[in-house]
């Protein structure tokens, strides 16, 4: 293997380096690659100048969304998240400068941009979109250090931002601007979003706000709320607009980290949802927390074993180790391996007891109960081969022959790759394990049952 250069040689080899040579050097290099082009530009532009980096950084801007205009451009998503990540790491290299005033204009152009180029792009797999997002971050972080801001000012640019967010680039813009808003900027908002709510007809008791207009007041509320962590104040939107069935889960949550204790267990008990989506925890995670701090353990464990009992929760059932003795771990992991045994979902009951290590126990499972699995658990069932393969190879062909029987009587044609795949293995595996005849006679099977599934066997033959 090639010794690698340590840094501190390349320095001396640097340091014996004429300046003229290295700078010919880097110009030469920085024709082809705009990267270390904006780098360079970034560490050496003096603070005198940074109105050059400044043009230089609004051309890379537009220069990132024209590749938009490709004739492939409906696919350049992740090339122009690229870019545009050197674009904000060049602003930030001017707020280290100092240039608040350019950066903020910068950034002005930046989100504009991004809204403009976001209605011309597929960003199916959200590659451009957290960068566009980062973009009102960065914004919000400028205006939090320019010292001489005009607070009521800047409360009328984000009420007139989040009013104009078509693309959501600007989702979570009052959380990003708290800081520069300050309590007075954010209840200067909160006043005239108030004063906008009140003019809309008010929600039917026991029904959910129609239209998004209210249902958009209400969000900017909660949020300026969480802003200046006022927990009553969330909790009176949520009571005033008849929410409190559907958010009393996050109403909880939010008195639970206030170390409003008994009122967090008291308002859990309103809700009807059990999961709410942004919510870190469900209704029994967090009722086992708010019990835990509470000092009520044994209540807690309780209702752990109760919601480990409906989906047998690798997570649920760690938090419930973590409420027993050392004395007491034997004897729970006995008690979760017979409620695996005999779980309604045999799939998922062999599942954890692979991923409890329980190998023997899980592969007798398997024997047991082979016509009750499920091969639409095939995410599941691959996961337990993988663990039963080399120690139980019989009941990992039993699985693989599951999967494989799912996907031809349901005549998934996507998957009849898959499907060839695993008859080879079980090939295989049935070699290893003695099992050719059970394999002859699947086989048999096979062609009796499928045999007019040309398009397999053709993928048989080519993986053979």
């Amino acid at each position: 293997m090639a010794r690698r250069i340590s840094d501190d040689e390349l320095r001396i080899y640097l340091e014996a380096t004429g300046k003229p040579e290295l700078v010919a050097w880097l110009l030469e290099r920085c024709q082809d690659d705009e990267k270390l082009r904006a780098s360079l530009l970034d560490l050496v532009t003096p603070k005198a100048r940074t109105d050059v980096l400044a043009g230089e950084i609004r051309g890379r801007i537009r220069q990132a969304w024209q590749l938009a205009k490709r004739r492939d451009g409906w696919k350049m998503a992740l090339s122009i998240s690229r870019e545009l990540d050197q674009v904000l790491a060049s602003i930030r290299s001017l707020m280290d400068k100092g240039d608040l005033a350019d950066a903020q204009k910068l950034l002005v152009s930046f989100v504009r941009a991004a809204e403009k180029g976001m209605a011309n792009i597929d960003d199916s797999n959200g590659y451009l979109w957290p960068t566009c997002q980062q973009g009102v971050t960065l914004w919000g972080e400028v205006w939090a250090r320019i010292e001489s801001r005009d607070i009521k000012q800047l409360a009328g640019l984000v009420y007139d931002q989040i009013h104009d967010n078509g693309y959501a680039v600007k989702d979570d813009m009052i959380t990003k601007f708290a800081q520069a808003l300050g309590n007075e900027g954010l209840r200067t908002l909160q006043w005239r979003l108030k004063s906008d709510l009140a003019a809309l007809p008010r929600p039917v008791s026991g029904e959910r706000p129609s239209g998004f207009e209210r249902t958009d007041i209400v969000g900017w509320l909660e949020e300026i709320a969480d802003a200046c962590g006022d927990v009553d104040e969330y909790i009176a939107i949520v009571e005033s607009e008849g929410l409190m069935q559907t958010y009393a889960l996050s109403v909880s949550r939010r008195l639970f980290e206030a170390g409003r204790l008994q009122e967090a267990l008291a308002y859990l008990e309103k809700g009807t949802a059990r999961f709410l989506c942004g919510e870190p925890d469900d209704y029994p995670t967090l009722k086992s927390k708010i019990l835990i701090a509470l000092g009520r353990k044994d209540e807690a464990r309780e209702i752990l074993w109760r919601e480990f009992s409906l989906c047998l929760g690798e997570s649920t059932f760690e938090k419930i180790l973590q409420l027993t003795s050392d004395a007491d771990k034997p004897q729970t992991q006995r008690k979760a391996a017979a409620l695996a045994e005999n779980h309604r979902s045999p799939e998922q009951g062999v599942y954890f007891l692979t991923q409890m290590g329980d190998l023997e126990r899980a592969a007798r499972l398997v024997q047991r109960k082979q016509e009750e699995i499920s091969g639409s658990s095939y995410d599941t069932i691959l996961k337990v081969i993988e663990a039963l393969a080399e120690p139980y190879p019989s009941q990992a062909w039993i699985l693989y022959r599951i999967l494989l029987l799912d996907i031809l009587n349901e005549s998934r044609y996507n998957a009849y790759s898959h499907a060839a795949k695993y008859l080879m293995i079980m090939q295989e595996l049935a070699a290893v394990a003695g099992m050719e005849s059970q394999q002859t006679e699947f086989v048999q099977h096979l062609r009796q049952a499928h045999g007019r599934k040309s398009s397999f066997w053709a993928r048989v033959k080519t993986t053979s």
